[in-house]
């Protein structure tokens, strides 16, 4: 994994990133290819020229409209136009969807050229669906104060789930927020004291840049280091202790043909993973993130269990193929993930 990051920056590079969809297809191959369901091996069967392909048709019919719209409405702003604001506001409103219908259509297009078996998996449902749903959600966390969370994020996940398949049989899942309020209320508290630390340590640069005892940049210095020191101790651990439930709970409300999920991660392993994974980002300067990635997808297979076999003598192969072009919304708005 990674000589084939380090493959795919060289030829990135040589070709002014325009390698980079055969590239992640080269990464998805080997995660994939590496990765087996009782002693069969997933397949990826995706190219990048799909990839490549959804991206141009995104880019022109979507991105570059899209640009000029918000162009046009910063004309009618500058010169005083009401309908300026309007527009602006319609079109984050936009974009903000399109997001949303990218990441679906995102997950479909990875559905659909993954193969087990001979037997390709799949995703049903509507992008719009689902970003309305995001909206909904988007709209309704910061009415209740972040309350909504926990209940959003675990309907959103059923949607999701809910509209895959594997072969001609659908996944079902009844995943539900309970027992995750517990959790969750860990995570508002820290988010007050977080709060709370962080306006005392306003107050505090402050004072000491006024009675001149540090200079600006010391002192915005030591600020970061003091409010990253504070978030470490009061939010890392709540909120990966919430995930924890959350991926559990989630896991326990798959079923598949007979058969149920679960997940065995708890908060410190899924610390050690999402902080590896960001040291191994950050000092690389992103070129080892596929490395990253190995290591999510090495995490998901130890820790997700199935209970039985499920009977995959009833499954058959699906008349859907999937989209014939891949990922072209999440790339073009870069939200394609990390695989």
């Amino acid at each position: 994994m990674i000589r084939l990051a380090l493959v795919n920056l060289l030829l990135s590079i040589l070709t002014l990133s325009l390698y980079r969809f055969w590239g992640k297809t080269r990464v998805r191959r080997l995660l994939w290819g590496g990765t087996t369901a009782w002693s069969d091996p997933v397949e990826y069967t995706g190219t990048g020229k799909e990839l490549f392909t959804g991206f141009l048709i995104v880019l022109f019919l979507i991105y570059l409209p899209l640009a000029a719209g918000f162009g046009w409405a910063q004309v009618l702003v500058t010169t005083g136009n009401p309908l300026g604001g309007l527009a602006i506001s319609l079109l984050y409103l936009l974009t903000v969807l399109l997001v949303a219908v990218g990441l679906y259509r995102a997950r479909r297009y990875q559905m659909s050229r993954t193969r087990w078996r001979g037997i390709r998996g799949g995703q049903t449902g509507s992008g719009w669906g689902y970003a309305l749903r995001s909206l909904a959600v988007w709209l309704a966390v910061p009415l209740s104060l972040g309350w909504a969370w926990p209940w959003g994020e675990m309907w959103l996940a059923r949607y999701r789930f809910g509209n895959t398949t594997f072969g001609d049989r659908p996944l079902r899942c009844d995943a539900t927020a309970s027992g995750l309020y517990g959790r969750f209320a860990l995570v508002w508290i820290s988010g007050l004291v977080f709060t709370a630390a962080a306006v005392i340590l306003v107050g505090a640069m402050e004072m000491a840049v006024e009675q001149e005892e540090y200079g600006e940049a010391v002192a915005g210095m030591v600020f970061t280091l003091l409010l990253l020191l504070v978030a470490a101790v009061t939010l890392v651990l709540p909120w990966a202790w919430y995930r924890a439930g959350f991926y559990r709970n989630l896991a326990a409300g798959i079923e598949f043909e007979g058969s149920r999920f679960s997940a065995d991660t708890g908060a410190w392993r899924l610390m050690r993973l999402v902080a590896g994974n960001l040291l191994l980002t950050l000092f690389s300067l992103g070129i080892l993130r596929p490395w990253a990635s190995l290591r999510t997808f090495r995490y998901a297979c130890a820790v997700i269990g199935v209970e039985g076999e499920p009977d995959f003598a009833a499954v058959h192969r699906s008349d859907d193929s999937g989209p014939k072009t891949g990922e072209g919304l999440a790339a073009v708005f870069d939200g394609a993930g990390e695989f």
